[in-house]
């Protein structure tokens, strides 16, 4: 089940794509970098979203 955070992560993907956890943080701002890291690993497992790079230099796209 996608909590409230991850329906907002996907919802800034369907206007842009590779971005960065940085990117994020600039938008969701009610919670940590570490727990939007938590999420957007969350949504590789589950398919929804691809990471693409290593660490730092990760960015994240919605599957298509």
């Amino acid at each position: 089940k996608k909590n409230n955070r991850q329906l907002r992560i996907i919802a800034i993907l369907r206007n842009q794509t590779d971005l960065t956890i940085k990117d994020f943080v600039k938008v969701i701002d009610d919670c940590s970098e570490k727990t939007i890291q938590r999420e957007l690993i969350d949504l590789v497992g589950k398919g929804i979203i691809k990471r693409e790079g290593e660490r730092r230099w990760s960015r994240y796209s919605l599957l298509r």
